[in-house]
């Protein structure tokens, strides 16, 4: 049986990774995190909402890269999809002072999600949990949508906006693990 070649073709790689990124940014948990973003801030602008749901769904992108892809490879899948989504924002005329900018705030996002999407994950694969896994991980986007010093509690009163947010946030996860788990397999002979 022969093995996979390893691919030399990494932004054909990030190329489908964009795709599921704007399947998962049109799908339930982007019009769910949407609809919490309005509900916690009826002020906030639709494009500042539609930022932040970008970047958060790119981080759940990343993140599930590392946990699918092997070791040796993420690193250059990773960079696949952002040579992917500079290709695509390259049709948009963003001068460099735009670009680097949005490379700043991407920066800033992923340090801010780190911590409470570590949290979050262990709680998802601990089987005994509430079944309400992203917590802190929307506690965050809220706050990024509108940074508040003392926020409201978003999980009070049972099946709230939040709650949505979050089922849908690990229906999108189960979909990126099944079809990276795919691309996996068919790129480097196995997923990680």
């Amino acid at each position: 049986m022969t093995q996979p070649t390893v691919p030399t073709d990494y932004l054909g790689i990030g190329r489908q990774l964009a795709r599921l990124l704007g399947s998962s940014l049109e799908g339930p948990s982007g019009d769910a995190l949407k609809e919490l973003a309005r509900a916690y801030d009826p002020s906030a602008n639709e494009a500042r909402i539609s930022a932040e749901v970008f970047l958060f769904h790119k981080y759940l992108i990343v993140q599930t890269c590392v946990g699918m892809f092997p070791e040796s490879q993420v690193e250059r899948v990773i960079g696949g999809l952002f040579a992917a989504l500079n290709e695509r924002a390259a049709g948009l005329e963003f001068n460099q002072e735009r670009q680097a900018a949005m490379e700043q705030m991407w920066q800033m996002r992923a340090r801010q999600f780190d911590r409470p999407f570590t949290h979050d994950r262990e709680h998802f694969l601990d089987e005994g949990s509430d079944g309400i896994y992203w917590k802190r991980s929307i506690t965050q986007f809220c706050q990024n949508v509108r940074e508040v010093e003392n926020p409201p509690d978003i999980w009070a009163g049972g099946k709230g906006p939040s709650h949505k947010a979050s089922s849908t946030v690990t229906e999108t996860i189960d979909q990126l693990i099944s079809a990276m788990s795919e691309l996996s397999k068919r790129h480097f002979g196995s997923a990680a």
